[in-house]
């Protein structure tokens, strides 16, 4: 490989994020970006001919098979992640990462930005263990390989960004899992209009989330965990906000605490897991954050 340029292992290139980070990096002559990619057809941007792209077929389950090449990188983008609710989950997210970042020369590696989830996050940006206790198998691993991760000899290299509600997609990037599920749900809005339910949480679009992460590549970063968002927004601002844009009309609403979402599912006997009513009690998701007016 040539020195001349730095050399750039990139999962998750394929999703939302990863595209957003694509366009930032790929006019950049100095790198040359290494996609470890299942099914090169979904990165929807000209790969084949950009001089400056290597693509590596296959994901995170068969990684035996690039770690010589990632033994040669300079830095690492690590997106790509397992959301299912099983032990494959772990299986990806803890394991898996782990050997692909146990590859990494630590004489030549400079930057590792890894993707985690501010799910597993409670008050000063803490882990809070009922994560790892409850949560769904994707946060389950998601909060142990944070641990696991820490333990490691490259741990002064590496930099855990924790995204917030993720928002973006266009015709042109594919959409984030939230974006998705905005219009298909929009049906709820008829029923959701009339409560006034109590919490906060921060949202970035994912334009904004690769421009903190390609700016890292090149700066020391502020902390080496790092919570994506912009300032807190309250459910009665998003409710009204997505109302008024489907044209739904809010004619009164009902006040809705924590506890009487818990005591409405008890009277209806719905079945809820420790997680679900940890997040229920627990509904001021709120963080200090980094986004791009923070660089």
């Amino acid at each position: 490989m040539s020195t001349k340029k730095r050399h750039i292992w990139i999962t998750g290139a394929s999703g939302c994020i990863g595209h957003y980070v694509l366009d930032q990096l790929l006019p950049r002559e100095d790198l040359h970006l290494h996609l470890l990619a299942r099914d090169p057809k979904r990165i929807r941007r000209p790969i084949d001919t950009a001089g400056n792209v290597s693509i590596h077929q296959g994901n995170l389950s068969e990684i035996e098979a690039h770690l010589d090449t990632i033994s040669e990188m300079d830095a690492m983008i690590h997106i790509a992640t397992d959301w299912s609710n099983s032990d494959y989950a772990h299986h990806l997210n803890v394991t898996k990462t782990k050997i692909m970042m146990d590859a990494l020369d630590l004489k030549k590696v400079q930057k590792i930005l890894y993707f985690s989830t501010a799910s597993i996050l409670g008050p000063q940006n803490q882990p809070v263990p009922e994560a790892g206790k409850y949560g769904s198998g994707y946060i389950r691993s998601k909060y142990h390989a944070y641990f696991e991760l820490k333990k490691q000899a490259y741990a002064d290299q590496l930099v855990t960004l924790f995204p917030t509600m993720v928002f973006g997609g266009d015709p042109t990037h594919p959409y984030s899992h939230i974006s998705q599920g905005i219009v298909p749900n929009q049906r709820y809005l008829k029923w959701l209009r009339f409560l006034n339910v109590t919490g906060h949480f921060h949202f970035m679009h994912s334009q904004d989330i690769a421009t903190v992460t390609t700016h890292l590549l090149d700066h020391p970063a502020p902390n080496q965990d790092l919570v994506l968002g912009f300032a807190p927004i309250s459910i009665q601002e998003t409710l009204r906000a997505l109302c008024e844009s489907f044209q739904i009309k809010i004619p009164f609403q009902i006040p809705v605490s924590s506890q009487s979402i818990l005591r409405l599912a008890k009277l209806l006997r719905v079945e809820m897991g420790p997680w679900e009513k940890y997040c229920i009690e627990h509904p001021n998701m709120t963080y200090t954050t980094i986004n791009p007016n923070d660089i």
